[in-house]
């Protein structure tokens, strides 16, 4: 097993994960497993996993936790590849995705790819032909659904050398963005995953980015590389008090650690050797 997926499953919708899904049967690199974390499948669910079984036949399940932190760290545990990918359910892979970022993986680096947002009614106008044929990932067919024109929309070129260009010329680090984020295992072993006891998703993606850091473990931008399309469903659905200004995240840990105890091993004060840890 070349590669282990890690989707984020919060987004309980089965059309939002059928989708998701086609996308992974689509791709062009075919040797990787799926574990979809916080998911507690209903029967309707049940039936779509089961349909995917011919055209993905590692997919593991596991049920929420007390946070996203807790189940990605167990997510990390289960899984049995090397390199791991980090995504949502509500994001479909453009058919190189995995592919890009088997190609791209490097030694002590984690990579940083892109997420395309499509507004309500492109998402509501998507069907499942057009992700098999690749339909929404070309910009002619998303103008005639409504999109805007914007120099973000150059994602989603398919020229390499173009997007090797723009991604160089972006400014600022790579971050860690839980929609499109690859990284060893052991890299994440070695800081103890993800903290626990932060309580946002913002929080914790910052902290173990942060930490990654600290540990010498740097951030490669992929951004125009490595794509997904993210059918924001929250737009959908905000209320009409939703916050303009979402709070603030709240204060990293001082100094420059890069291990947690409130990570995958709990109780362990230090950090210890990736060679005595349970690679497993």
């Amino acid at each position: 097993m070349e590669l282990s997926v890690i989707i984020s499953s919060s987004n309980h919708d089965v059309n939002c994960l059928n989708r998701t899904l086609t996308g992974y049967a689509n791709q062009k690199f075919k040797d990787f497993e799926l574990i979809l974390a916080g998911l507690t499948p209903n029967e309707g669910m049940k039936d779509l996993l089961k349909s995917f079984s011919p055209f993905l036949p590692s997919i593991k399940i596991l049920k929420p936790a007390k946070n996203m932190a807790a189940v990605l760290n167990q997510a990390i545990q289960l899984s049995e590849a090397d390199y791991l990918v980090f995504t949502k359910s509500n994001c479909i892979p453009r058919k190189d995705f995995l592919e890009i970022h088997q190609q791209r993986k490097e030694e002590t680096f984690f990579l940083a790819g892109g997420q395309f947002k499509l507004t309500p009614s492109i998402y509501q106008g998507l069907e499942l032909e057009h992700i098999e044929h690749q339909t929404c990932f070309e910009l002619k067919w998303l103008k005639k659904q409504g999109l805007k024109f914007s120099l973000k929309n150059q994602q989603l070129s398919k020229n390499k050398i173009k997007s090797n260009i723009i991604n160089a010329l972006l400014p600022g680090k790579a971050t860690w963005n839980p929609h499109n984020v690859s990284c060893w295992k052991k890299d994440l072993l070695e800081i103890n995953g993800f903290d626990e006891e932060l309580l946002t998703e913002a929080d914790q993606a910052r902290d173990l980015c942060q930490r990654l850091q600290n540990n010498d473990i740097k951030g490669i931008k992929v951004h125009f590389n490595a794509i997904c399309l993210h059918l924001n469903q929250q737009d959908m659905q905000k209320p009409a008090d939703f916050a303009i200004h979402p709070a603030p995240l709240k204060t990293i840990r001082t100094g420059k650690p890069a291990w947690t105890n409130y990570g995958i091993y709990k109780g362990q004060p230090v950090r210890i050797p990736y060679t005595e840890l349970d690679q497993g």
